[in-house]
């Protein structure tokens, strides 16, 4: 697997980027909690649950979660659909009867039903830091004066 491959629950996905419009308008949303965020995406990036049971997968992701849950429910119904299908639309699901990669989402609706909300976090978080990172990197130094 590559960096912008993954598995969740035995499903491969794939990160693409999200063009920077899009990504204006997700950061441009998410403003006003990237602080509870901004740590959690940076943990997210570097994760490796290989050698993981599940059940420690599931517990170490819940304390990931409890903070971007905690930013999230102060969004807007509109603005929590256009962030969490603004960055699933920028991942792919291995369909292997066929062989091909398919969206998760577009920017409207999610393209499958079968995807738990849990698999779901999980696949935003990690287009979230795939295709933020970047933008979040000089964060750190101008906090400190640009040192």
């Amino acid at each position: 697997m590559t960096e912008r491959e993954f598995e969740i629950s035995g499903k491969k996905f794939k990160l693409n980027k999200i063009d920077a419009f899009r990504q204006f308008h997700i950061v441009r949303r998410l403003g006003p909690i990237l602080g509870d965020i901004i740590p959690v995406a940076q943990k997210l990036k570097s994760f490796d649950e290989k050698g993981m049971s599940e059940d420690d997968k599931l517990e170490h992701f819940a304390k990931l979660l409890a903070p971007i849950m905690n930013g999230i429910s102060k969004l807007s119904d509109a603005d929590a659909n256009l962030v969490l299908l603004g960055l699933c639309s920028s991942v792919e699901i291995h369909q292997p009867e066929s062989n091909n990669w398919a969206k998760v989402a577009t920017s409207d609706v999610l393209s499958f039903s079968n995807l738990s909300l849990p698999v779901l976090l999980q696949i935003a978080g990690r287009a979230f830091a795939f295709n933020l990172a970047d933008f979040f990197a000089l964060a750190p130094q101008a906090s400190h004066g640009g040192k």
